[in-house]
Order: structure tokens, then C-alpha cells, then sequence
């Protein structure tokens, strides 16, 4: 588990393990995964047509760029949700933690959306168009990974008063905790 930069920041290997060890090159993509490391939301950006993209994209898609190489740019760390779902089943390592919110955000500014866990709510309380905040883990716990950072509602956001839906999804979601709690 670790992993190593080139001297000219272009590069990084990737080293996981899942009961075996996988090395990830992520090649022309590396700089997303080096600003995790650094803190750093970083995404890609068309200098024809300003469409901006995370996760990055190595080309525009927009027709009239003619696939133009993109720029590598720092993104804000604030996002809206734009779909998400509630996992009450996870592999060994996460079970504890159920139920997990998986959120689909789109990055202020950018064209596309990210998945990644919501933290801090009730899975009965996300909505749709939910102001986020990207928060990292302490910089001494990040490897350059997807699970460097999380979502969590944006400060000034409070939850919509309970209703029918709501209800439905709290007592979905019940016997998960309840499964959860009997777990050694």
C-alpha cells in the first residue's frame, strides 16, 4: 500500500491491496489523483469551449473542439447532489459502517458528476440538488484515492421536514442498523 510520483509531478503508481497487491499507473490522469494527496478537487478544462469536467477527461467531448486536449485546473470544494442510493449489503471492510450513502455530486463548475459516500445525514434526508462540501481526511492518512475525501452537507443546508417518503425510507433502512449492531 503506498505509492510514488515522478520528480516532474506527471506520474503516479498506485499500490493496493485487496488480498492481493495491484499497482495502478494512472498515466495522463495522475494529476487528479496527486491533488488528492494535496487536498485538491482537480478536474480538467476545455481552453475552446471553457466546458470543465470532474472526474477529468483527458479530451473535449464537445464536437466543435475536435477531441481538444484539456487543461488541468483546481476545482472548488462544493458540489450538488445529482442522484444517489442507500447500500445496505457492502464487502467485509465497510459492513460496520452501513448503511452508506452513495452520493453522485457534480462539482461546482463542472459538466459531470462523482460518486463518492455521504457523510453526516440521515439516508432518509438527502435530496436531490442537496448542497455538498468536500471534506478530506487528514493529510497523513490520504494515499492519492478515491477515498482520500467525502461528501457532507454544505453548513448552511437543513433538512426538509419529514413526510411520507421519508418515513418509507427510515424504516427501509432500520433492520440494517439493527444488523449492524449485533456485528462483531
Amino acid at each position: 500500500v503506498g505509492y510514488e510520483i515522478s520528480d516532474d509531478k506527471k506520474t503516479m503508481n498506485q499500490f493496493l491491496h485487496y488480498d492481493q497487491l495491484y499497482t495502478i499507473r494512472h498515466g495522463w490522469n495522475s494529476p487528479f489523483f496527486i491533488g488528492l494527496l494535496e487536498g485538491k478537487i482537480m478536474g480538467t478544462r476545455c481552453p475552446k469551449c471553457g466546458d470543465t469536467w470532474v472526474p477529468p477527461r483527458t479530451h473535449c467531448w464537445n464536437l466543435a473542439c475536435d477531441l481538444q486536449r484539456t487543461e488541468w485546473v483546481e476545482m472548488p470544494k462544493k458540489a450538488k447532489v445529482h442522484t444517489w442510493t442507500v447500500a445496505g449489503w457492502s464487502g467485509r471492510s465497510s459492513l460496520k459502517r452501513l448503511p452508506i450513502i452513495l452520493v453522485y455530486g457534480v462539482i461546482e463548475g463542472s459538466k459531470t458528476a462523482i460518486a463518492n459516500e455521504l457523510h453526516g445525514v440521515n439516508p432518509w434526508d438527502v435530496e436531490f440538488n442537496m448542497p455538498l462540501k468536500v471534506v478530506f481526511k487528514p493529510k497523513e492518512q490520504r494515499i492519492g484515492a478515491i477515498t482520500d475525501w467525502h461528501f457532507e452537507p454544505a453548513d448552511e443546508w437543513e433538512p426538509s421536514p419529514m413526510n411520507k417518503e421519508k418515513e418509507r425510507i427510515k424504516k427501509l433502512v432500520e433492520p440494517v442498523y439493527e444488523w449492524v449492531k449485533t456485528l462483531k
